[in-house]
């Protein structure tokens, strides 16, 4: 039984007054999402756990079959070092480290800086000074990999804050901090680097390890290079197709196409659709809404037809990596619900759309995520 996930990033929400008192899925325009609910089946799967960061790296490893608690800490630092071709040794220690834009005031007012270009991100990273065992690779607008080498610091014992929860924040109150202390080698770093309204921020610290390899034979198709190297790491395939860049206007059919190629080789393909996310994380609802109707129109539609003609049994899986609310720009630790069609699928239910209200007030078993693959593909 082949099985195909489409995870749209950050898709589940509550609802809105500005949207009808709908959520942004619920307002959207999704013919091929609610047809796929028809003829499906639905049920709430947990992906965020007690004590873990809330985010796409705990919803993954369980999406992939592992328990997020068996693998923490963890940053996805590790996984966008391979992506970029990065070789760590064990005494490093890698961090994400976004470009974020700065008030004069020393508040944190956008985590992306604008969703900065390549080119402009580039000419700010050359400006800034490190020190001597400290490496600073630039991955795509505003996302970087920092790197400290042969480092004595104990992972465990550093405090970073993410800068997507904390917008708005005063950068004093959010510097690191290592047993209980602001942290001065990662706080200094970040200070000498504001600059025309520019600044660093690292966060997701992590250093290598190993992992059991996939049971699956897996493909995984992101723009996101933290999935990339994850994927690959755990004996996976993984592709960033050209064009895919995880925020509105990516080329979505490209990875349709790339992931459609792969099919036939694979027990198990994603494809990961990161915009929903980007748009709630600034607090977008109509930018959230377009980008789910851009999944339902370029991806759910293409999938599903190519479902109709498959040669082989198959299932496809509509699973959110976990709620992100446009109203304050989070992560949230909800059940996300979740919708599976195909071989041997028989509505169980009386829903016509995707609805996380709905689907959640139901008597649903909340299914573990390291579990749902496995039971979907019985």
């Amino acid at each position: 039984m082949k099985l195909v996930i489409i995870v749209p990033d950050g898709l589940c929400d509550i609802r809105y007054p500005a949207l009808d008192n709908l959520s942004p899925v619920e307002y959207a325009n999704t013919p091929a999402l609610d047809n796929l609910v028809r003829r499906g089946q639905v049920g709430l799967v947990r992906t965020m756990y007690d004590g873990l960061p809330l985010g796409s790296l705990v919803g993954f490893l369980g999406l992939l079959g592992y328990d997020p608690r068996a693998y923490f800490p963890l940053g996805r630092s590790i996984f966008e070092a391979r992506a970029l071709g990065l070789k760590l040794a064990p005494g490093d220690v890698a961090l994400r480290c976004n470009i974020v834009r700065a008030s004069k005031e020393g508040r944190l007012v956008d985590f992306t800086a604008g969703h900065i270009s390549d080119d402009s991100a580039r000419k700010y990273l050359a400006e800034c000074l490190l020190p001597a065992n400290v490496e600073l690779h630039h991955d795509l607008s505003y996302r970087n990999v920092l790197i400290f080498r042969d480092c004595p610091w104990s992972v465990s014992d550093l405090e970073l804050v993410e800068p997507h929860d904390n917008v708005g924040s005063s950068i004093d109150q959010c510097l690191p901090r290592y047993r209980g202390q602001r942290f001065e080698p990662l706080a200094e770093l970040m200070l000498a680097s504001r600059r025309n309204g520019l600044m660093l921020w690292p966060w997701a610290a992590s250093r290598m390890r190993k992992f059991p390899r996939l049971r699956l034979d897996t493909y995984v198709v992101t723009a996101l290079s933290f999935l990339y190297g994850l994927t690959e790491m755990l004996g996976g395939q993984a592709l960033i197709p050209a064009g895919a860049t995880g925020f509105l206007g990516s080329d979505l059919s490209s990875k349709v196409k790339a992931l459609s190629q792969a099919l036939a080789e694979v027990d198990l393909a994603i494809v990961h659709c990161n915009a929903p996310d980007e748009e709630a994380h600034v607090n977008n609802l109509y930018g959230k809404v377009q980008a789910i109707e851009d999944i339902d129109r370029q991806v759910v539609r293409p999938l599903l037809a190519h479902l109709e003609n498959a040669a082989e049994p198959c299932r496809i899986l509509i699973c959110p990596d976990h709620y992100t609310c446009c109203y304050d720009g989070k992560h949230h630790s909800n059940p996300v619900p979740y919708v599976v069609t195909g071989h041997g699928i028989t509505a169980s239910h009386s829903f016509s759309t995707y609805s996380e209200a709905e689907i959640s007030n139901t008597k649903a078993q909340v299914l573990e995520s390291y579990r749902l693959v496995t039971t979907l593909r019985q």
